[in-house]
């Protein structure tokens, strides 16, 4: 509604609702505190102060601070990916390979898109592009494993990173329009959602009934 009916800055105030809500979330029904999440909220809440004060100006910063997001991240999902998920037909299945080639055009795009505009910051562009791409495989990775229950939530979490990060570019560089920041807002919320709530109700998947789930 405040991107609708107000100037975006004006979200500076209100969207920090959003994380501080999901870190309440967490902590409430968490069994096992991992002080990296509220960190992790803390930083996309300050990269989203500096995207809507001017996103060009502070764009190093804003790259910096995604950066440490997506690393974040992949440092909470480490302990989901064990030695034994690492095979050959994961990487090999369709999906995968479906998978990676989409994304790796995806990122393609959004850099060729943001080169001309960013040519003095190319340094942190490879370095977003970079988090990026790791934290996608490694959301993918666990989901294609099938290792853990609501794994999908990462997938969908993952989308939606793509998603923003796509969409952010077109509109803070080249065509800004309202709905774009609706939408970047929306599928911003929905992504850390899906994110917090794969914490909360992820499980390991019991080989037993994954078998009977199949036969």
């Amino acid at each position: 509604m405040v991107a609708v009916f107000f100037d975006k800055w004006l979200l500076i105030y209100v969207k920090p609702v959003v994380p501080v809500s999901l870190v309440l979330l967490y902590m409430n029904y968490v069994k096992k505190v991992n002080p990296l999440f509220p960190i992790c909220m803390a930083v996309i809440t300050a990269t989203d102060v500096f995207i809507y004060i001017d996103f060009i100006k502070y764009y190093d910063i804003i790259a910096i601070l995604i950066s440490v997001f997506y690393a974040l991240c992949i440092l909470q999902l480490k302990r989901f990916i064990s030695k034994e998920d690492i095979k050959l037909k994961v990487f090999i299945s369709p999906p995968a390979m479906i998978g990676t080639i989409l994304i790796a055009y995806l990122i393609f795009s959004i850099s060729e898109l943001a080169l001309p505009k960013l040519r003095d910051s190319i340094g942190t562009m490879v370095l977003i592009i970079a988090s990026l791409l790791f934290f996608s495989a490694v959301s993918f990775f666990i989901y294609l494993a099938d290792k853990h229950e609501k794994s999908i939530y990462l997938f969908i979490a993952a989308c939606c990173t793509l998603f923003v990060d796509a969409l952010l570019a077109v509109s803070e560089l080249y065509y800004y329009k309202t709905i774009f920041t609706v939408l970047i807002n929306i599928a911003e919320i929905v992504g850390v959602y899906f994110f917090t709530l794969f914490f909360l109700e992820t499980k390991p998947i019991d080989a037993k009934s994954s078998l009977e789930k199949y036969f």
